[in-house]
């Protein structure tokens, strides 16, 4: 049986491989799910087309680090801290979830993240409540087509249901921060067996682990990384060096017990001494840097001292609840925070600004490196899968093109995003994503809001807001 052959053809191709040139007009062939050429111009007889004129390509972004559950809570509270987001976030609307609100969130999220060039998501699923929960996640994630790691968390989330006494908190709360459980154990290999046993899937098994800055010592955390181990995760997604005031220096103590190893995705890092960044680096390990996220709890980037010391960055959206999940606004964040740092080294020397291109290449090449999957997505190359996008350049507010990069990163936005492919499907086209009705979504969206709330109103807060206050030494003030 012959494959499915698409020719894209006519676009300005940005393959971000570092050894072919950009092709301000070309043609790219995909065969099955895989590219299977590029040229200036290229003559294919069975193959459907795909007109690219006027359009830009490029690899499809990679998401490192998002926690898709939460895509129902978009706009939820814009102006919170981080005891807010640890508090209301994690303390009590994650107990306000049924398995199908959970699997139309990770469905969702991850659409989202299509419809805006994402083709890679790392997804840091800590809503592990229950089995049907945890069937419920990866069912979701794995129906939206997206590629990806999907990292089953262990954090012990609060056993509590909306309504019970309040007086059961207290020894609940307490629970939270206890040692891995066989529960956890049972359900994460349980899930590894039924949905992600291969792992060459477009979809991979990953661990997000517990809160392990929050511990008062390292052996229950070492204790969790060697089980993980052997469940074999493509990768291990480690909250770290978000607050300034952590009871545990995660990064240290690896290094000291000898585990910092390439399969170690530290997410935020801001914290980070030049030293411990230095460690990640030499044992291989990367960082994914939330930088929208990072700077409104008061969080310097650590992208700008970590790729100069010569480690392995990354983006993620990470929390969908005050930011669109969407690469465009991460990217810029991060050329100006960058372009702001080497202005302020040299205040008085007119310095050249960052190119956009060096903020593409994290979104997409960087990152899929960082995450291991660098082999077959990041960059458009012939062998790799066929992970793209194309974007629009004919819109008012960006038309006339004149530099592609700076029409994705600096003008780009997800509405101008036409046509994405993962492992050689199209899931968005002219604009639209296919197969999606969306108001039909929309509706049981709508629903599962009015759902959450709901049950989040019968939840006392100050107990779990004075736990995580407690927990990241943080001091309660308005």
């Amino acid at each position: 049986m012959n494959q499915q052959r698409i020719l894209f053809k006519g676009a300005t191709i940005l393959t971000m491989d570092g050894k072919s040139a950009d092709m301000p007009v070309g043609d790219l062939l995909v065969e099955g799910d895989r590219i299977a050429a590029i040229a200036p111009a290229l003559t294919v007889d069975d193959a459907e087309v795909v007109d690219g004129a006027g359009m830009v390509m490029c690899p499809g972004f990679v998401d490192t680090h998002r926690h898709t559950w939460q895509t129902p809570l978009h706009g939820v509270r814009t102006d919170w801290n981080l005891l807010d987001y640890m508090t209301y976030i994690r303390g009590m609307y994650c107990v306000s979830y049924e398995p199908e609100d959970a699997e139309l969130a990770n469905w969702v999220g991850a659409l989202e993240a299509l419809d805006s060039g994402i083709t890679t998501l790392v997804d840091h699923s800590h809503l592990q409540l229950s089995e049907a929960h945890s069937d419920a996640l990866a069912t979701g994630f794995l129906r939206s087509g997206i590629r990806g790691i999907y990292c089953y968390g262990t954090y012990r989330n609060l056993a509590y249901q909306p309504g019970r006494p309040a007086q059961d908190l207290p020894g609940l709360l307490r629970d939270v921060n206890g040692p891995l459980d066989a529960w956890h154990q049972r359900n994460a290999t349980r899930i590894r067996e039924k949905y992600f046993a291969d792992d060459s899937a477009r979809v991979r098994f990953g661990i997000a682990s517990r809160e392990f800055e929050t511990l008062p010592e390292s052996a229950s955390m070492l204790e969790e990384l060697r089980w993980a181990r052997t469940l074999h995760p493509a990768r291990i997604s480690i909250h770290v060096g978000m607050s300034a005031r952590e009871p545990l220096n995660v990064v240290r103590e690896l290094h000291r017990a000898g585990e910092m190893c390439p399969d170690l995705l530290f997410v935020h890092g801001n914290h980070l001494a030049d030293e411990e960044l230095r460690m990640i680096i030499d044992g291989g390990a990367s960082i994914s840097s939330a930088i929208e996220i990072e700077m409104t709890y008061g969080a310097y980037p650590v992208v700008d001292r970590f790729t100069a010391m010569g480690g392995q960055s990354s983006l993620g959206i990470d929390a969908t609840i005050d930011f669109g999940g969407d690469m465009f606004g991460q990217m810029r964040a991060l050329l100006n925070v960058w372009r702001l740092e080497r202005s302020l080294k040299n205040p008085r020397k007119m310095t050249r600004k960052v190119h956009q291109k060096k903020v593409l290449e994290i979104a997409t090449v960087r990152a899929a490196e960082a995450i291991g999957l660098g082999g077959i997505t990041g960059s458009l190359a012939v062998g790799k899968k066929a992970d793209l996008l194309l974007l629009r350049t004919d819109a008012l507010g960006l038309a006339p093109m004149w530099d592609p990069y700076a029409a994705i990163v600096s003008y780009g936005h997800s509405s101008l995003v036409d046509t994405v492919m993962v492992d050689g499907r199209v899931v968005k086209r002219d604009g639209r994503l296919v197969g999606i009705d969306w108001p039909t979504v929309r509706a049981a969206l709508e629903r599962s809001k009015d759902n959450i709330r709901r049950r989040f109103s019968l939840i006392p807060e100050q107990p779990i807001r004075a736990r995580w206050a407690q927990g990241f030494r943080i001091e309660i003030t308005d």
